[in-house]
């Protein structure tokens, strides 16, 4: 069986476990992703602590946004990841 802990624990850092159907799953978070302060251009409506979609390095990503809803062709700003969640602002991280 694939271990992703073991293939991926080099570039991910722990946030604790939890269980579902007796499969172990694993929150990660990456510390190590480059890109933070990088543009993305919004492509689908990012609501309040929803996830909407930006175009971000050549491809789609789905991202979030804590406070602001955001619009399509809105201008953003990486400034952490959850998973394979991009999060997002209009401003760049200080």
């Amino acid at each position: 069986m694939f271990n992703v802990v073991k293939a991926f624990g080099s570039i991910f850092s722990t946030q604790g476990y939890s269980t579902a159907n007796n499969l172990l799953i694993k929150n990660y978070v990456n510390t190590n992703f480059n890109y933070f302060n990088e543009e993305a251009v919004v492509d689908e409506s990012i609501y309040p602590n929803q996830t909407g979609r930006v175009r971000f390095q050549g491809s789609w990503w789905p991202a979030r946004c804590d406070r602001i809803t955001l619009t399509p062709g809105d201008t953003v700003y990486v400034i952490g990841v959850d998973s394979i969640t991009l999060l997002v602002s209009l401003t760049p991280a200080d």
